[in-house]
């Protein structure tokens, strides 16, 4: 586990690097998510190579909102007659996220079901009918 949590680790400080060294202004954790990503997608990285810190990572993902939950008990007095502009902006934000997870959803389920319709059927050269996977035949004319 501990030579997964350093690929973990090392793509995370090769994030920041990229940043500093470039003078980005995206965060360095979220180029090393699109390093991650990127390895994980291409095969360079493979997914049984850092399975297990994954799992223990995000077992453990509220642990991890503590610190902001802190600051912003520590910042209560910065939040004072705001909250209504905090609370538009949160309900406006959990809607926008709604929607667009639901159409990514979406979006993949159909992209998925079209992917997995054409390999589903074979099309049989000989006599023009096209056998799916379950045996079933179809009549092409």
């Amino acid at each position: 586990m501990l030579k997964q949590f350093s690929i973990i680790l090392s793509i995370y400080f090769l994030g920041e690097l990229i940043q500093k060294a470039l003078g980005l202004a995206i965060p360095g954790n979220v180029i090393g998510m699109l390093i991650l990503f990127v390895g994980l997608y291409t095969g360079m990285i493979k997914l049984e190579m850092i399975d297990r810190i994954s799992d223990f990572l995000l077992e453990n993902l509220s642990f991890f909102f503590l610190p902001a939950a802190v600051s912003l008990i520590t910042s209560f007095g910065l939040l004072e007659g705001k909250w209504i502009e905090i609370l538009t902006v949160s309900i406006i934000s959990t809607v926008i996220i709604l929607g667009v997870t639901g159409l990514t959803v979406e979006f993949t389920k159909k992209f998925l079901q079209r992917k997995q319709e054409e390999s589903c059927c074979e099309r049989n050269e000989s006599s023009s009918e096209i056998i799916t996977k379950d045996n079933r035949s179809a009549r092409i004319e």
